[in-house]
């Protein structure tokens, strides 16, 4: 029964959190870190009025309310990826409310994963503060002034994620959204083979990096004019949160290159970024071929410290799995 309050607090915190981002998601502002990372303050809120309501203001409260919120986050993404792992992909399922549920499960995972990623990191920066501030000897004895660097602590976590919150707000702060991944391969082939290879888009016969099973996967072809200049793609996408198709054209050919620019895209992808154009090089190296697979994009949602490195790292795989399915084709 002791064990009782705190579920209690962590239900009560994880609640506040998800209307809050819910709220969030309804307005402009979902894709900016207010729907990111002000749901943790909600969370560090609730912990601690639920320590004070039962008289657990004692001194080092400040490190127990910020480790109890980083768990409360932790928790949430393991019940809700769970939930989204064993729930069917659409292919596999009705469309319409079903696709709406995996959508909205696909969504709270990724939220929640920012918001532990934040909580873990306030935790063990200011645990390491706390720590080094004792080691030289200049902290405060567990005393009246102890809790008053409680206060202190817990007053600059919030002022920082209060910061960090404002991210992609109109008029206040944004990082730069231009990105581009590269992925090369060395293709024991001359280059005709490669541009040969290259004439048909088709799925890789290959096991794809598990990471990218979390991403809405290529499903079909539904054009292809090869990569002559002028020469039209286009690819179905289909993942939890639906399905759409990525258009392209080649805008610029040369012995060298083929640089495909995006006309529109309906894809899942829709929402978190926006792709600008797709390349390839190939470089001749006597009897090999070096192909370079580059993807250009637009990053639409903020915290970028989240945002870019996973949208640039499962990019790069993505890009990789291209340029090894040209390969295994070219040297067949």
């Amino acid at each position: 029964m002791a064990r009782l309050p705190s579920a209690l607090c962590h239900v009560a915190a994880a609640l506040a959190a998800l209307a809050f981002a819910w709220q969030v998601s309804q307005t402009a502002l979902v894709t900016t870190s207010v729907q990111f990372v002000a749901p943790l303050l909600l969370i560090i809120a609730v912990h601690t009025l639920w320590l004070a309501l039962g008289g657990g203001l004692r001194p080092g409260f400040a490190l127990r309310v910020l480790g109890r919120s980083a768990g409360t986050a932790a928790g949430m993404v393991a019940v809700f990826a769970l939930a989204s792992l064993v729930a069917p992909m659409p292919a596999a399922a009705d469309e319409g409310e079903v696709v709406f549920v995996l959508s909205i499960l696909a969504c709270l995972v990724v939220l929640l994963m920012v918001v532990a990623v934040a909580g873990f990191v306030i935790y063990f920066v200011f645990r390491l503060m706390r720590g080094l501030v004792r080691m030289l000897g200049k902290g405060p004895e567990d005393g009246p002034g102890s809790r008053l660097h409680d206060f202190a602590s817990l007053g600059a976590a919030v002022a920082v994620l209060g910061a960090l919150s404002l991210e992609g707000l109109p008029e206040l702060y944004a990082f730069p959204e231009g990105n581009e991944v590269v992925a090369s391969r060395v293709i024991e082939a001359e280059a005709a083979q490669v541009w040969a290879a290259m004439e048909t888009a088709t799925s890789p016969e290959f096991p794809l990096p598990a990471v990218l099973d979390i991403f809405p996967r290529p499903v079909a072809v539904t054009v292809d004019e090869g990569t002559a200049l002028g020469a039209n793609r286009q690819v179905r996408f289909t993942g939890r949160e639906g399905s759409g198709v990525l258009s392209l054209r080649v805008v610029e050919r040369t012995p060298e290159l083929a640089r495909f620019e995006v006309l529109g895209d309906t894809s899942p992808y829709a929402g978190w970024m926006r792709f600008e154009g797709l390349r390839y090089r190939v470089t001749p190296m006597g009897d090999a071929t070096r192909l370079e697979v580059a993807l250009r994009f637009e990053r639409k949602l903020a915290p970028h410290w989240f945002f870019t490195p996973a949208m640039r790292g499962a990019g790069a795989l993505a890009m990789d799995v291209l340029a090894r399915d040209v390969k295994r084709r070219a040297e067949f």
